[in-house]
């Protein structure tokens, strides 16, 4: 089952929500949420990419 971009982008903003539910640095919650975003609006399949990469 491929895995979209969307769904890595919600699962970054999921654990930025739980960390900042915990109370964690706000700039480590920031990191995720900016990592969602990024994921989000990549061109190319960040499962590809990750794969690719662990390949090699």
């Amino acid at each position: 089952m491929p895995v979209h971009n969307s769904d890595i982008a919600d699962i970054f903003n999921n654990l930025a929500d739980m960390l900042e539910i915990e109370g964690a640095n706000q700039f480590r919650v920031r990191a995720y949420r900016n990592a969602a975003r990024v994921a989000d609006s990549h061109g190319a399949r960040v499962q590809r990419r990750k794969t690719r990469g662990a390949e090699q």
